[in-house]
């Protein structure tokens, strides 16, 4: 029999029993039981990451438990190109109060449709499998489960769902013919049909589907299939097989009409909310009954949308918005989206792009390339769609923009854009789509690079930062070897936390008289060599304080010239660097 994947968190465990009496609370020596969970403070809706191998095939999954009393089940299926091999596993099911299980397709990291590699179908045996136990655990049932996916996920949703009983089912824009599709995906299909994907094979897979809903029509189901006819594959995977759901009753169809969706990859974005809101009826025992839906809005007055645009081209609007972001040595490697909003009545004009770095009262510009920009029209969606195709920017050069001759200090980033044929030359602040905060060492220079959805700022200061009496500082061992030089130890300071991972930035920095070099280092969870260098009556928390070279392998010093340097290691942290003496070396 099948044996159920490691306790998942947030589950209740089993308390054991036995006779209690006033005795067994005594202790020898003084010694105190172990503790015991306190359920009062364990986030209980953790996201948590597993493999189950109770079955032939090891299955990654992710599961997040449950809010409050609901008793219920989601189950996700991924698409290809999966952020990390899970779909929906942001925030996008957060508002849902049910039990969550991600299954990762990831195996011998291959792509198999959670069915079968080389036509042994173990894999969709340690699939089920997993379901299983997880509904073990939890007491359900399986009208007690929505399974959900998307694409090759909205496949698996319909197949799992309907040859294993699962009652509910959420399917976006799913294949019907998987061998087919998998054939013309040959990484794929040779992994799950054979290396020589005999057609045997690939009819097998192609009924895999269709033969359920000719045997069982989908009934005892909910089934909730999202399409639309802007999708690529809708005329050979999805229309030829809607009547295949007629026996179904309670089936229901949103198909997508709008402008936003067009193509297959954009139909599950757009109808996230309603997805979402399927899933949140059934956690709670509500069935919905949608019927045919026809959601969008694909009836667009051409008149109507000409006036707008054109209206909106000629206010003082200006988009500017930071995609990709990074610092290669001491150049910016920027790129994202730039364009006047609207539309000129008389057709395309070029337009010409500029990047503005302004403080301390003076500014540099720095010419752009334009590119070409996807999904303009979604992203910037006003009243109507527009396609900017390009309105995309990114460095003429492909090492960046160099930041040579621009002093220390804080500066603000803003675009400008210019369309010379329609006399508009606008200029706006850069902001971000995601905030980042990136920092990187250059010689005698820290250069930081941080943005969120209000501004984007460059920051370059020296290296060498403040000397505090408030640094806790240690190093525990150093070592040079010919030209590779090792450092860890201990720097914190007093008052500002080091509870996690990436709470600060280290640097080793070697300052000499002609030349000064300076490098990353990374850092380590070591509570046990910390904790003697923490002050007495200070509570805080400095576990990941340990800073050393990556590998603890020691930086290459090869291209340093030789001479004497002194060693310092610099911690940056918010809007402070701090730094304190580790010695001297020599080179030669």
């Amino acid at each position: 029999m099948r044996q159920p994947p490691d306790t998942l968190p947030g589950l209740p465990l089993e308390a054991g029993g036995g006779h209690h009496t006033e005795a067994d609370t005594t202790f020898m020596n003084g010694e105190l039981p172990p503790l015991a969970p306190n359920l009062a403070t364990v986030d209980r809706r953790a996201v948590v990451t597993g493999t189950d191998t109770s079955g032939a095939v090891p299955v990654e999954y992710r599961f997040r438990a449950a809010e409050g009393d609901v008793r219920h089940l989601v189950v996700v299926f991924s698409g290809f190109a999966a952020p990390n091999g899970y779909h929906f596993a942001g925030k996008s099911l957060n508002g849902l109060r049910a039990n969550v299980l991600w299954i990762r397709d990831d195996f011998d990291g291959h792509y198999s449709y959670y069915m079968c590699r080389s036509m042994n179908f173990d894999i969709e045996a340690a699939v089920a499998g997993l379901i299983d136990s997880t509904l073990r655990q939890l007491g359900l049932g399986r009208d007690q489960v929505s399974l959900l996916g998307v694409s090759k996920g909205g496949s698996a949703a319909l197949y799992f769902g309907l040859k294993y009983g699962f009652r509910n089912i959420a399917t976006v824009v799913p294949q019907f013919l998987v061998g087919t599709y998998v054939r013309d995906r040959p990484e794929t299909g040779r992994y799950m049909l054979g290396d020589d994907m005999p057609q045997t094979h690939v009819d097998m897979l192609d009924s895999a589907i269709p033969d359920l809903l000719k045997a069982y029509g989908g009934q005892g189901h909910n089934i909730y299939l999202f399409t639309s006819e802007a999708d690529e594959q809708y005329e050979t995977e999805i229309g030829p097989h809607l009547q295949l759901f007629w026996a179904c009753e309670n089936f229901n169809l949103v198909r997508t009409a709008s402008p936003l969706v067009r193509q297959h990859g954009e139909v599950s974005g757009y109808n996230l909310p309603l997805v979402c809101g399927v899933l949140a009826a059934l956690s709670e025992g509500a069935v919905p009954r949608l019927g045919f839906v026809e959601n969008g809005n694909a009836q667009v007055d051409p008149v109507e949308r000409q006036r707008h645009l054109a209206e909106l081209r000629h206010t003082e609007a200006l988009t500017a918005v930071l995609n990709k972001q990074d610092i290669r040595g001491n150049n910016l490697l920027l790129s994202g989206h730039a364009f006047i909003p609207g539309e000129s009545p008389h057709g395309e004009f070029p337009s010409v792009k500029s990047l503005v770095i302004e403080g301390g009262g003076r500014h540099w510009e720095f010419p752009l390339s334009t590119t070409e920009a996807k999904h303009t029209y979604s992203l910037y969606f006003d009243r109507f769609a527009r396609d900017y195709t390009d309105g995309g920017f990114e460095p003429e050069a492909r090492t960046g923009i160099p930041m040579t001759g621009i002093p220390g200090g804080a500066y603000e980033l803003s675009v400008r854009v210019a369309s010379p044929a329609e006399g508009i030359d606008r200029r706006t602040k850069l902001v971000a789509r995601r905030p980042f905060d990136i920092r990187r060492p250059f010689g005698g220079l820290e250069i930081s690079l941080i943005g969120d959805e209000n501004r984007v700022r460059l920051l370059r200061r020296p290296i060498i930062g403040h000397i505090s009496q408030e640094t806790a500082f240690s190093l525990e061992k150093s070592w040079l070897d010919d030209r590779t030089l090792h450092v860890e130890g201990v720097f914190f300071v007093h008052g500002i936390e080091a509870a996690a991972h990436g709470h600060a930035t280290y640097y080793l920095v070697l300052r000499g008289t002609q030349a000064a070099y300076s490098f990353r280092l990374g850092m380590s969870r070591k509570p046990a060599a910390v904790r003697p260098h923490r002050r007495r009556g200070d509570f805080g928390t400095y576990d990941f304080a340990y800073f050393a070279t990556s590998g603890y392998k020691g930086v290459a010093l090869t291209n340093a010239q030789p001479g004497d340097y002194e060693v310092y290691i610099s911690m940056s942290t918010g809007g402070s660097l701090f730094s304190a003496a580790a010695g001297n070396v020599t080179l030669s």
